[in-house]
């Protein structure tokens, strides 16, 4: 069951980390190691990854993309879900450097050379915290089942490094018209230099 759930709310880097379908670039490659074909595009509102193979070994299906991390600047990571747990998508698209001019998708890092289609790369609480605003927590015993929607702005704001402005200057009843503390010491004269005589 794909994660969903309310509006994500904006933020002053609005791109940053939000549904899947936001600023979209749909797109497709043949990974080399592994032979798989795969495509994003979208589809019916929503933001699909295929994955085909013909052969000796075929492999064919496709997962709904729920949310995007990334602005785009470097690159963008896609998550999808799978009964409420959260994965990476094997494949990023890459705007950064060594990207072609327009920017390229390929597999992740982490998949460079896999001879099958992995999908399971946790969304993992440590890269959703930096990546993005509030992210949910796993579900007690889980690495990587969280209730939805998965982070509760789109993007980064400001709370994701300064924490909670709902509680930012609780308890505070300084006057904000005074200075916080005292003015700073005028600095100390340099010490007068000896010059050895002869």
């Amino acid at each position: 069951m794909p994660l969903s759930g309310p509006a994500i709310p904006p933020s002053p880097w609005p791109s940053a980390a939000a549904p899947a379908t936001q600023d979209f670039i749909p797109g497709g490659f043949t990974d080399s190691a592994s032979r798989v074909h795969y495509r994003v595009y979208l589809e019916a509102d929503h933001a699909w990854l295929s994955f085909d193979r013909d052969g000796a070994t075929p492999l064919h299906g496709k997962r709904r993309l729920d949310y995007v991390i990334g602005s785009g600047h470097r690159g963008k990571t896609y998550v999808f879900s799978d009964e409420g747990f959260a994965f990476e998508a094997p494949i990023n698209f890459y705007a950064g450097h060594g990207a072609v001019p327009g920017g390229q998708w390929d597999m992740t890092p982490k998949y460079r050379g896999d001879k099958e289609v992995p999908l399971t790369l946790p969304a993992a609480p440590s890269c959703l915290h930096c990546h993005t605003s509030n992210a949910q927590i796993p579900e007690e015993g889980t690495e990587n089942k969280y209730a939805s929607p998965l982070f509760a702005h789109g993007g980064i704001t400001c709370e994701r490094c300064h924490g909670d402005d709902l509680a930012h200057g609780v308890g505070t009843k300084r006057n904000l018209s005074k200075p916080r503390r005292k003015p700073l010491p005028p600095p100390a004269r340099p010490k007068a230099l000896s010059i050895p005589q002869n």
